[in-house]
C-alpha cells in the first residue's frame, strides 16, 4: 500500500509539519541508512515521516526492536506502528528525545528540516541527539539546500565535523546526506 496518499493529505492538513511536497526517496534513505549495521543495538530515526528511511534501516538488517522512530504528526506515528511492528515509535518532538534504553543510541537518521530553522532549535534538537548518543556516533541529517544542514554555529557549539554524500538526484528534490560527528 503506497504512502503517498497519506503524506499528501497530511501536507494539506498540517503544513506547518510537513515541509515536503513528497516523502524522502528511496535513494536518499538508502544513503542515510548505509550509517547504520545490524550490530548496532539501538538506533533512532527523527522525523520518521512515513517511514521510507524507516525501511532503508531495517533493510539493513537491524532488527526492529533496535529502532526508537519519533514523529510528531500522529497519523503517521498510526501509520509507522502498523507498518513496522517491533519498532518503538514516539509521538513526540525530537527534542525531546528520552534514551529509555540501557544503552545510548549509535545513531540518530534525522529527516528533519533543520535548515530553514533558527539556531536555538537546531541546537536544541541536536543537543538532545547527542546528549543521548554513543561518544562518535553518527547524527545523519538530509538536505536538499547547497549547504550543510546545520548552521555554522551550532556545528562549533557541539564541536562537529561533517562528511557529505554526492548529491542524490534521483529525490525530489535533489537532496544530500551529511553525517555529523563530534570530536
Amino acid at each position: 500500500m503506497s504512502d503517498l496518499p497519506l503524506f499528501l493529505g497530511q501536507f494539506i492538513r498540517r503544513p506547518s509539519e510537513i515541509r515536503s511536497v513528497i516523502p524522502t526517496g528511496r535513494a536518499t534513505a538508502r544513503e542515510m541508512a548505509r550509517h547504520v549495521s545490524p550490530d548496532m543495538k539501538a538506533v533512532a530515526e527523527i522525523g520518521a515521516g512515513t517511514g521510507t528511511i524507516t525501511q532503508a534501516i531495517l533493510a539493513r538488517g537491524l532488527p526492529p526492536e533496535r529502532l526508537d522512530l519519533y514523529e510528531l504528526n500522529a497519523a503517521f506515528c498510526d501509520w509507522l506502528r502498523s507498518r513496522f511492528p517491533g519498532t518503538r515509535v514516539h509521538n513526540r518532538p525530537a527534542q525531546e528525545m528520552v534514551n529509555q534504553r540501557d544503552e545510548p543510541f549509535d545513531a540518530v537518521i534525522s529527516g528533519v528540516p533543520t535548515l530553514p530553522m533558527p539556531d536555538e532549535l537546531q541546537a536544541a534538537i541536536v543537543g538532545a541527539a547527542l546528549s543521548v548518543m554513543r561518544p562518535g556516533a553518527p547524527f545523519v541529517q538530509i538536505t536538499y539546500g547547497p549547504l550543510p544542514p546545520l548552521s555554522e554555529a551550532v556545528r562549533r557549539r557541539f564541536g562537529l565535523r561533517h562528511e557529505r554524500s554526492r548529491r542524490i538526484w534521483a529525490n525530489l528534490p535533489p537532496a544530500r546526506v551529511y553525517a555529523f560527528r563530534q570530536g
